[in-house]
């Protein structure tokens, strides 16, 4: 029986589309497992650095050490610090490891991994995730995240506007993080999607929103890992209690919440996202691209006509000293806002209100040393 040659060609379609994502999922399954292991070896990396703290302790003369015996038991308390902060993540990577996580995205057990040497700036990502914990889901971040989301959330209680009988407003928010400014637009009834590229941040957000059953559930120490500019070793040894809100105690009606993983261009630029949402909300989002003007034109084309864009943050261009620390030649086009504001109006953004407004990010309230941000603050309507 002669195979219709249409049939052959759907069966080598198929086939390629097969292939095609098997290696998409050994790449992914590849990230994946350079970040569980950057995980996994938290505790040791982490010690290290109490190591070089006890040290330089002992290396001092005999009446220095009495000026600062108290230091003692300062380097005991850090290693306790150590083992909670490692104890987090090791519930949080048991939390991936049931017959429901798809396959490529389980956690082997530890004997199964083969043991990699985990690069520095892999090791520097697993702390940042520490400090965005306590940033997104901790009571002692409240008021860094008025500063930010404050305003954000404002404006779009200003502009959306439920209608009896008609679908919830859709929200979009890129660079989603931990996902705290998504569950924020969800609980206030509007239908809301983070997007979010970091495994680290995907891995911990997941577990956060679905696993986290209770009022500050768990207990980390973020400022830990350095000693400069603390008031006292308490302040920098303190725990910070997470999350303050549990997700499934925030009010979020059903449907109104979900997060997407991968790069924003990729997704959002593809045609099915065209004219779906009632509005983007970018906060310290827009400077991580390798080419905003692509950004803002993809924000313009998801948004309906009259559909609002909310941008919180400063151009703090993250790809802009790429060369010193990447081996591969990255693109980065940085742009001053007035630069930003004319390309908005370009792709058919009519800004409505810019200000001037300061803002910390992942910062220690209690320590002696500030980042202050002069962000804008961007609202603009698709024509």
């Amino acid at each position: 029986m002669t195979v219709p040659e249409e049939h052959e060609k759907a069966k080598g379609w198929d086939r390629d589309n097969a292939i095609a994502k098997q290696a998409d999922e050994e790449l992914e399954r590849a990230a994946f497992l350079k970040i569980v292991r950057a995980m996994r070896d938290y505790a040791s990396d982490a010690a290290r650095e109490v190591h070089r703290w006890e040290r330089n302790y002992e290396r001092l003369p005999e009446n220095h050490r009495a000026l600062l015996s108290h230091h003692v038991a300062k380097h005991d308390d850090a290693y306790r610090c150590v083992k909670r902060n490692d104890d987090f993540f090791k519930e949080m990577l048991s939390s991936f490891t049931g017959d429901d996580v798809p396959p490529h995205l389980r956690v082997p057990p530890p004997g199964e991994m083969a043991h990699e040497p985990v690069a520095p700036s892999d090791a520097v990502k697993v702390l940042y995730v520490l400090k965005n914990l306590a940033r997104d889901w901790s009571a002692e971040a409240a008021d860094e995240r008025l500063q930010s989301h404050g305003p954000i959330l404002a404006e779009l209680e200003r502009r959306l506007k439920a209608v009896p009988g008609r679908p919830p407003p859709r929200v979009m928010v890129p660079g989603a993080g931990l996902g705290r400014l998504v569950l924020e637009c969800a609980r206030r009834g509007w239908e809301s999607e983070g997007n979010e590229y970091s495994y680290y941040m995907l891995l911990t957000s997941s577990f956060i929103l679905n696993h986290a059953t209770k009022a500050e559930q768990f207990t980390i120490h973020p400022w830990m890992h350095t000693n400069n500019n603390h008031l006292s070793d308490a302040n920098q040894l303190r725990g910070v209690k997470v999350p303050d809100v549990p997700a499934c105690d925030a009010g979020v009606p059903p449907g109104c919440m979900g997060m997407c993983a991968g790069d924003f261009v990729e997704v959002y630029g593809a045609a099915e996202n065209a004219g779906r949402w009632d509005a983007v909300a970018t906060c310290f989002f827009i400077d991580t691209a390798h080419n905003v003007i692509e950004y803002l034109e993809i924000i313009s084309r998801c948004l309906k006509p009259g559909a609002v864009w909310v941008n919180f943050g400063p151009l703090l261009y993250h790809w802009a000293d790429a060369d010193g620390y990447l081996s591969a030649d990255e693109m980065s086009v940085e742009m001053s806002l007035e630069d930003v504001e004319r390309v908005a109006d370009a792709v058919g953004l009519d800004v409505v209100k810019k200000e001037m407004r300061e803002s910390k990010y992942t910062g220690d309230k209690m320590s002696m040393c500030q980042t202050v941000y002069e962000c804008a603050f961007i609202v603009a309507v698709k024509r």
